[in-house]
């Protein structure tokens, strides 16, 4: 048996400037981080005492003879990109659900590569990962989006992505020191906002407004530096919250339905109460509000947002790695 844990991610600035339409022609940014809430996948042998061949376990559990039969699109096109044609048994959980904006299903699937190459004796580099993790969303699934969740699951830590013209993609690791990081994260707040659904008719009316959008991706993709620029000085923090809620006003022109009544008042009522800034996590229209606000606004702020559930998170320093491997 082998099992890997891979990181959810939250993105500050920089999405939308990941997807190929954008960076192929300007080049794009990301400044993101992995945070201490994983998904597990573990890959076990199936033997031929089974009358089913393959045996997957996620919201529902699915038994079938040959992995083209998998209704679950990310399982089904990974075990064929692998070839994987050997009986086995797959297991998945997680510290929170899917589709709620943290990159959990590019999680789900860079995980499960990693767990499938483990189980069949490969190593693997976090590019690799990333890469077949892309071609098995964007290309075998077809589902609309960047690039930037695959590798920060493969990679993790605080990170800035470039992505080149040329497809290549640069990683660089964001130095923070202990106590600026430390603040950072103790100024960092999560509202879970109780909606999970597949964010892919937005990503897709992006994709299709990537030209009408040209200005305000650029003036996002400058949000990075920007970003990387308050984190690596020595001066208040407190302009990185303010630059989130520049980048939120800006993302929230992106595509209809990024936003929506629900998301504008939590919103709202977050400034109101003295959080500087923050935004929707992941496509929009549903899942996560991370919110940048002072310890000593926090009171007032969970008070204010009483009938949403906060989520406690720090950030983690690892993209997906194997945790278990048993040759039995």
């Amino acid at each position: 048996m082998i099992i890997a844990r891979t990181p959810f991610r939250i993105s500050f600035f920089g999405g939308g400037t990941d997807f190929p339409g954008y960076f192929e022609h300007h080049g794009g940014a990301v400044l993101a981080t992995t945070i201490n809430k994983y998904c597990y996948i573990s890959v076990h042998q199936l033997t031929s005492f089974f009358k089913h061949r393959f045996r997957a376990s996620y919201s529902r559990t699915e038994s079938v003879l040959s992995p083209e039969e998998f209704q679950h699109p990310l399982i089904r096109e990974t075990l064929l990109h692998l070839d994987q044609r050997e009986g086995v048994e797959i297991s998945h959980v997680a510290d929170l659900p899917g589709q709620t904006g943290l990159g959990s299903s590019s999680s789900f699937t860079v995980g499960l590569l990693h767990a499938l190459h483990g189980y069949l004796g490969r190593s693997i580099t976090a590019e690799e990962l990333a890469r077949q993790a892309i071609h098995i969303e964007r290309v075998r699934v077809g589902d609309a989006g960047g690039w930037q969740d695959q590798y920060e699951a493969a990679f993790g830590g605080f990170r800035r992505f470039d992505f080149e013209q040329d497809g290549s993609v640069r990683v660089t690791t964001i130095s923070l020191t202990p106590e600026r990081r430390a603040e950072l994260e103790n100024n960092l707040t999560l509202f879970y906002l109780g909606t999970e659904s597949s964010a892919e008719q937005i990503l897709q009316d992006q994709k299709k407004r990537a030209d009408a959008n040209e200005a305000t991706l650029h003036a996002m993709r400058a949000m990075v530096d920007e970003g990387e620029r308050i984190l690596s000085g020595a001066g208040s923090l407190a302009a990185f919250g303010d630059l989130l809620d520049e980048a939120w006003r800006l993302k929230r022109s992106l595509a209809t339905g990024i936003s929506n009544r629900q998301i504008d008042q939590a919103y709202e009522t977050a400034r109101t109460v003295g959080a500087r800034g923050g935004k929707l996590l992941g496509a929009g229209g549903r899942g996560f509000l991370c919110l940048y606000a002072e310890p000593s606004v926090q009171p007032a702020l969970r008070d204010a947002l009483h009938d949403l559930r906060e989520v406690h998170f720090g950030f983690s320093n690892e993209g997906s790695r194997i945790i278990f491997k048993s040759d039995e």
